[in-house]
Parts: C-alpha cells; structure tokens; sequence
C-alpha cells in the first residue's frame, strides 16, 4: 500500500492521484507512515520491564493538616466597605 505525508503537518494520507501532485505531499513507506505496525516484540517486552521498575505508589494521604488561619480584618475598612448596605 502507498502513503503519502503532508510535509506541513505531517498528516497521513493514503496514496491518491490528486493529493500525490501536491508539493506539500510527498510519498512514504508504510514503515514511515506507521511504524508502530512495525515494533519488535523485544522492544515492547523492554518498555514494560522499564515500566514497571520505575512504577512506584504514590500515597496522598495527609495525616498532619493545618488549621486554615485567622484572616485579620480591619474594622474601619470594613465598616468603609459596608457603606450602603441594608442593616
């Protein structure tokens, strides 16, 4: 099968008359167009044996949690703010 990749983008396309004359479009291999039908077993038994090596859990637990503190206010401001509020 023929491919044909969008030199701007790199959109993929299956290989068509038209879109074959457009300058942006130019002519791959399947391996290029898409390789991961090409991967090697070994490769991807590799993959999982680093990932399950770096997988580590992760807790979220929190035990020790801070009281939220005061917010200081300062009464003449907020009495500054309150101005035309109904009582």
């Amino acid at each position: 099968m023929r491919y044909l990749k969008n030199r701007v983008d790199g959109t993929i396309y299956e290989w068509d008359e038209i879109l074959a004359k457009n300058p942006k479009c130019v002519e791959v291999p399947e391996e290029e167009a898409y390789p991961e039908r090409f991967v090697k077993p070994e490769m991807v038994e590799t993959v999982e044996k680093v990932r399950k090596r770096t997988k580590k859990a992760l807790s979220l637990d929190t035990e020790d949690i801070p009281e939220e503190p005061p917010i200081p206010t300062n009464p003449e401001l907020a009495a500054e703010a309150a101005k035309g509020w109904p009582q």
